[in-house]
């Protein structure tokens, strides 16, 4: 289902016609919601540059698979450890410890956040049986305008069962950490 579809049902199921910019907003943040059990993958280049420690995140990251210094993978460190060889997450930062001598490639396999529908004929990038999902948050969020509280938690509770179907879903067909070509986890375990 694209973006133009789901806007179709969704004004099926309500009493009235919505506007497409508010029904786009509760679909992205419905995106939002799901992206921590989607494990939607992806990998990235981050050229290191000489004496600087310092590179910014994707800006779809949500959390990190595994960092890879050519061959050797690199290991997250509390913010304390100022000695050992690895990297620190603050904000949107990455941080090398110790700060590269020399200007290279690292690559990074992260946890990305779903990407958001802009255009009528984008699709959610989550398996279609669960397109469903998009309308029944958008349902939900509507029916919280409403003054009645009976359809209100009927709608919500449609949303959260359905929502743990999909968590299911992912459980089960996704490994728990994102492995690279070493067959190592994310976690060095």
């Amino acid at each position: 289902m694209n973006l133009n579809e789901i806007y179709e049902e969704i004004n099926k199921d309500v009493d009235d016609t919505l506007d497409n910019e508010d029904l786009k907003g509760w679909i992205n943040r419905c995106m939002d919601e799901l992206s921590p059990y989607a494990k939607f993958q992806q990998s990235t280049v981050i050229p290191l540059e000489k004496d600087k420690k310092e590179y910014d995140l994707p800006s779809d990251f949500l959390e990190m698979g595994q960092l890879v210094d050519g061959t050797q993978l690199l290991y997250q460190l509390p913010l304390n450890n100022l000695h050992s060889k690895g990297f620190k997450l603050w904000g949107n930062k990455l941080i090398i410890q110790p700060t590269p001598t020399e200007s290279k490639d690292l690559d990074i396999y992260y946890r990305a956040k779903l990407p958001h529908l802009e255009n009528l004929d984008d699709e959610p990038q989550i398996p279609s049986p669960f397109h469903d999902l998009f309308i029944l948050y958008t349902v939900a969020k509507r029916q919280y305008q409403d003054d009645e509280q009976e359809l209100r938690m009927a709608a919500w509770s449609d949303y959260q069962a359905r929502k743990q179907e999909f968590i299911n879903f992912f459980r089960k067909t996704q490994p728990e950490a994102i492995r690279d070509v070493y067959g190592v986890n994310c976690y060095g375990y």
